[in-house]
């Protein structure tokens, strides 16, 4: 399967940017990395495509990283945010990460009425505006013959640590820890955004990446934690009805906000509670205690 994508413009060569969200969550759905790739497709707007050369041509091919839904503004060079921005406001606030691109052979670029009629013709139904459409069979065929020119990318940091942490992930690891990661990310995820609301407390601020990235991030910690507590060093139940030993992320650093690799760990519920109760020296002497040490003071 191709996608071809109407673009107006081809500035955001490090990201798939698209107007709307429900863009990004079909390509998360149906988009296979290995098999489909995103084409654009220059429109016939003077105003929105500049250069005669790429109206109604196909301009250039990219593979995305379909998994995860970025914001633009945050992924690409600042200048260039600020120059789109300036020209056409928040248009494109969706992304996904580029992983390969090319661009076509040209001038003259190949014209999409050519090489995908009917691909082509489907955007001028009112569905597929701002949107993507398939090229399917000898379309796909005519497109996947283009030649094209290999186009090298610096892949942005967070970009690289995501897939860091997708490449972490073990496919056999066992449902009920992936159900657990799950049920920690979405907790955390709703901790942040509750952060700053004012109830009978006010709520501290916190900082978290997206829900996929908090998933691979607790199964990379589950992995490195060979499944035992980070703070008592216990086996950890996954899927238990003890909400006691039910696996519960936790910061390392309580004052430091952010859950990312570095400020967090897997722990039991009780001790992420009694750690955060009574301090991490107390309850170190607790667990001793419960381990058979004598701390009893002299006189």
């Amino acid at each position: 399967m191709n996608q071809i994508r109407r673009s107006s413009k081809t500035g955001f060569r490090q990201n798939a940017a698209c107007s709307k969200r429900s863009v990004g969550d079909r390509l998360r759905r149906e988009f296979a990395p290995g098999r489909d790739i995103l084409i654009y497709v220059g429109t016939t707007n003077a105003e929105m495509t500049e250069l005669p050369e790429h109206r109604s041509r196909l301009i250039s091919a990219v593979a995305i990283e379909p998994k995860q839904i970025l914001e633009t503004r945050k992924i690409v060079p600042p200048e260039v945010w600020a120059n789109s921005y300036a020209a056409w406001g928040d248009r494109w606030p969706h992304s996904m990460a580029v992983l390969d691109a090319a661009d076509m052979v040209g001038p003259p670029y190949p014209h999409a009425r050519e090489v995908t009629p009917v691909a082509y013709r489907s955007f001028s139904d009112v569905a597929n505006r701002g949107s993507i459409v398939e090229a399917l069979g000898d379309e796909r065929s005519a497109v996947m013959a283009l030649p094209v020119r290999r186009i090298t990318l610096n892949l942005r940091e967070d970009v690289r640590a995501y897939l860091k942490l997708r490449a972490s992930f073990d496919p056999n690891v066992e449902k009920a820890v992936r159900q657990e990661a799950f049920r920690m990310a979405e907790r955390v995820t709703d901790r942040v955004k509750r952060g700053g609301e004012v109830g009978v407390k006010i709520n501290p601020l916190r900082a978290a990446p997206n829900l996929s990235d908090l998933v691979a991030l607790f199964l990379q910690k589950w992995k490195e934690q060979v499944g035992l507590c980070a703070l008592c060093s216990s086996k950890m139940v996954a899927g238990g009805t003890n909400k006691m030993l039910q696996p519960s992320a936790d910061r390392i650093d309580s004052t430091n906000g952010a859950y990312d690799n570095g400020n967090v760990w897997i722990t039991h519920l009780a001790c992420n509670l009694a750690k955060n109760a009574h301090g991490l020296p107390d309850f170190e002497d607790w667990i001793a205690v419960i381990r058979g040490a004598d701390l009893s003071v002299s006189d």
